[in-house]
This record gives C-alpha cells, sequence and structure tokens, in this order.
C-alpha cells in the first residue's frame, strides 16, 4: 500500500513516518496525534515516557538531532477500522549522542513492527519494536563479535 493509496487511518500512521519521524515537521503530531497519545518502544532506545503530543515532538527531536538523515519507509501495512499494523525499516547515520550511545558517524539500517491504535481520526497509541541491538552493533557502539568459533 502506497501513501496515495492509504486513506484514513492507515494516512496517519503513514503520516506518521514520512512526515514526523523523516520530514521531521512536529506540526504533524498536532494533526494526527490524540492529546492522550501513548507511546511505548524499546525501553534501551526510546524514552521511558511519551505521553501526549509533546513528548512524541521532543522524542522526534532526539532522534532526528541524533540522525540528522533519519529516513523511514513504511514496507507493508496490516488492519482495518482502528488498528494497524506496520512493518517498517529506517536508516540512518549516527551524528549526535542519543539515549547515552555516542556518536560514532556510523549508519545503520533497521526493520521494525509497530501496532497503532486510532480513534475518530487521531493517533492514540503506539507500541513500537525493532532489533536495538543489531542497530547499537551497526553503530559499532556495541561489538558483534561474539568470540563463539
Amino acid at each position: 500500500m502506497t501513501p496515495r493509496e492509504t486513506t484514513g487511518s492507515a494516512r496517519l500512521v503513514h503520516r506518521w513516518f514520512e512526515d514526523l519521524f523523516t520530514e521531521g515537521d512536529l506540526s504533524v503530531a498536532d494533526e494526527i496525534l490524540a492529546d492522550d497519545v501513548d507511546y511505548r518502544g524499546p525501553g534501551t532506545l526510546s524514552p521511558a515516557t511519551v505521553d501526549g503530543p509533546s513528548d512524541v515532538k521532543e522524542f522526534v527531536e532526539v532522534y532526528r538531532t541524533a540522525f540528522p538523515d533519519l529516513e523511514y519507509t513504511v514496507d507493508a501495512v496490516a488492519g482495518a477500522g482502528e488498528q494497524f499494523v506496520v512493518q517498517w525499516s529506517a536508516v540512518g547515520t549516527h551524528e549526535n549522542a542519543v539515549f547515552g550511545v555516542e556518536p560514532t558517524g556510523e549508519s545503520f539500517v533497521v526493520e521494525g513492527i509497530s501496532v497503532f491504535v486510532t480513534d475518530d481520526g487521531a493517533i492514540t497509541d503506539v507500541r513500537a519494536q525493532w532489533d536495538t541491538l543489531k542497530m547499537v552493533q551497526e553503530l559499532g557502539s556495541v561489538s558483534s563479535d561474539l568470540g563463539l568459533e
């Protein structure tokens, strides 16, 4: 499903990735998020609490600062009505610190899955998971050599 083929709630999830995170257009948060939106992602590379559009904007700013060339691609969207599962991928170069991980100048490619719940034309809930170990290994922050032979 391409962005042009999406309408309604499915279009909201495309705007989350494309307009908000990839383009860094923070005003989109006010357009697509419920006032009480709740985001939860991996504890190691996400803030502990992201509640409301202002917290989401701060989260986006942290990631866009750490990875100025951050780009998300929506690979697949499944669902109907008010709940959608999105398979996505992201790339970026680590230029500034993020959640205690110092910049390495290295790039990453990561795949993830997010579950979105919408209500009355706004995103109310987001649950995201991605391979954070692979991400920090690609960034050079954690060794990928396990010493196994």
